[in-house]
């Protein structure tokens, strides 16, 4: 919703810039009002852009109209903020509506010590005692970036705004180098008609390679899990078959894996024996059912997968659903460190739905050394561009690209698969 009003505004020949601000911004999982920022040259411009905002068709009530900011309720009861300011205060106004509330109360604290007040609209210079100097010219920055240098920083992206220790570390310069969409490479959890996927592995193929994908996993689900037709092992090896047929005809630079989204069962025990997972080259372990038993059941079915030779990635690792199922109560201390001594990957499913791991896990399994991988999980072509949603929860949780295998180009990857061979 958000990009296709930034579109309709920015069409305008009065608006130079526009985005998002606040928490859609800094990715967090889920948001309340949708913050939106357009840049004019001249405040004489805005009230074009407002009238513009306010008849939008998706429109269905005005809740405010001003002369700089309007709020307004969309038909699909989204509410809407937007803000419209001189592009010479452009690089303040982001800074601040972006936030987080804790992450701006700390960069104001550290504009003080040097000299400045900073808020939505310029740094202005300030006494040793904090008050504002008369007549003093204030500091227009027209990009975050001036924000940030003039407060002696390295420019902090949005998803890490959290006070979480970015500061300090942008204080230093020693911010990461956060992962982008364009480093991914591969998907490695997607599903098809075989079961409760829309389209063939072929077309599933292509559409993968239409996006710039080098690799895939076709993962169907198992046989216990009924409701999604699931895979008897005739029919998983059958799969088989066909995906090296496919495999062999896509050419040399597009490379499909044969694999299977597996059921963690309710007592603990996997959907295949080993002699089956034996034959797959990539085996997810997820669960999906009784997700409300104890914590010491739901952590010994999760280690049960992570100790398994065979499994090579825990898929949505806390089963959440957004906004209607909290995540599995489960011991995510023994979890991780059965990941980490294992060298099972975790996934940051990219459904909107999903987002699981979330940021700070992922940070701690950065933090650990645990193999990642983000996915989308797709059951049709259009759910492979949901991947910028686990790529934003990703840079919450300060993911760098060398962290997820499915950047890894085929050849390491086919090497990683062999891991637990080598021993």
């Amino acid at each position: 919703a958000a990009e296709a009003v930034l579109e309709q505004l920015l069409a305008l020949p009065e608006a130079i810039e526009g985005t998002v601000a606040g928490s859609l911004r800094r990715g967090k999982p889920t948001i309340g009002d949708i913050d939106l920022l357009i840049a004019v040259n001249t405040m004489d411009d805005a009230p074009a852009i407002m009238e513009r905002f306010v008849n939008m068709d998706n429109v269905a009530k005005v809740l405010r109209q001003g002369p700089t900011k309007s709020m307004v309720e969309l038909l699909n009861g989204l509410v809407m903020d937007l803000r419209v300011l001189e592009k010479a205060r452009w690089g303040t106004a982001l800074q601040y509506f972006t936030g987080s509330q804790a992450h701006n109360v700390k960069i104001r604290q550290i504009a003080l010590e040097r000299g400045y007040s900073l808020n939505e609209n310029a740094l202005r210079p300030t006494d040793e005692t904090g008050q504002l100097i008369e007549n003093a010219e204030p500091v227009l920055c027209d990009t975050e970036e001036a924000v940030y240098e003039h407060l002696g920083l390295q420019w902090i992206p949005p998803e890490l705004r959290e006070d979480m220790g970015e500061i300090e570390a942008a204080q230093q310069k020693a911010l990461p180098r956060l992962i982008n969409e364009n480093d991914i490479i591969a998907d490695l959890h997607m599903h098809t008609t075989w079961s409760d996927g829309w389209l063939s592995i072929q077309e599933m193929a292509e559409a993968a390679r239409a996006r710039g994908r080098q690799y895939i996993v076709i993962t169907d689900h198992s046989q216990s899990l009924g409701i999604a037709n699931g895979l008897s092992v005739e029919r998983l090896l059958a799969q088989q078959e066909e995906v090296r047929a496919i495999d062999a005809a896509m050419g040399d630079d597009f490379h499909i894996f044969h694999g299977v989204e597996m059921d963690i069962k309710a007592d603990g025990t996997l959907d295949y024996p080993d002699e089956v997972l034996a034959q797959l080259d990539f085996v997810i372990a997820s669960l999906h059912v009784s997700l409300k038993q104890p914590r010491e059941q739901i952590t010994m079915r999760l280690l049960n997968a992570i100790r398994n030779p065979h499994v090579d990635m825990i898929g949505h690792p806390t089963a959440r659903q957004i906004p209607k199922r909290e995540p599995v109560d489960a011991d995510m201390d023994a979890v991780f460190t059965a990941a980490k001594e294992y060298q099972t990957a975790l996934e940051i499913n990219a459904n909107p739905l999903r987002l699981d791991l979330d940021g700070s896990y992922a940070r701690r399994a950065v933090e650990m050394g645990i193999p990642l991988a983000i996915n989308t999980d797709a059951h049709k072509a259009e759910h492979m561009d949901l991947l910028h949603y686990g790529i934003k929860t990703a840079r919450r949780g300060w993911v760098q690209a060398e962290n997820v295998i499915n950047t890894w180009p085929v050849e390491r990857f086919r090497k990683w698969l062999n891991r637990g061979n080598n021993t």
